[in-house]
């Protein structure tokens, strides 16, 4: 998709969502080659996240924040259960609710993850400066919250 005299005439242009895009294939196919004593693809990396940010979470939580069903997410919990990265237990607070944490596997896996995402990070973002890749950051962050609100 993007090549060297891509500038000249197309990046004003281009959508936004097809440099994202384009990036998170880029990044899944990184983890793909690089993770191999991991079974985890990129979709169940995000559930994985979201249990690792946000905490211990019921499934309509996960539902509402990834912007899934709760089915979707009831089928994808049960792939990380198989796998042993995550486990269901009660809510201490809402007996009739099944919360969803982290296994000390899941926790294990998520240090490759994030050791691979950091080389992966510092090779896409190396001909910026700290100060420019901190600005970056704060972009996107905002760019994630107002696109929340839509």
């Amino acid at each position: 998709m993007v090549e060297e005299k891509w500038k000249e005439d197309r990046i004003m242009f281009t959508p936004l969502n097809l440099y994202m895009e384009y990036i998170l294939l880029s990044y899944n196919n990184y983890l793909k080659n690089n993770l191999e004593d991991v079974d985890i693809t990129y979709g169940e990396l995000t559930y994985i996240y979201s249990i690792m940010y946000y905490g211990p979470s019921s499934q309509r939580q996960m539902a509402e924040r990834l912007y899934v069903s709760e089915a979707n997410v009831a089928k994808m919990i049960k792939k990380l259960v198989n796998k042993g990265l995550v486990e269901k237990h009660k809510d201490e607070r809402n007996k009739s609710r099944n919360v969803v944490s982290l296994t000390k596997k899941g926790e294990e896996a998520l240090v490759k993850i994030n050791l691979l995402t950091c080389g992966w990070e510092r090779n896409i973002t190396r001909q910026l400066s700290n100060e420019k890749l901190a600005d970056l950051k704060e972009m996107l962050y905002q760019l994630t919250l107002e696109s929340a609100d839509l």
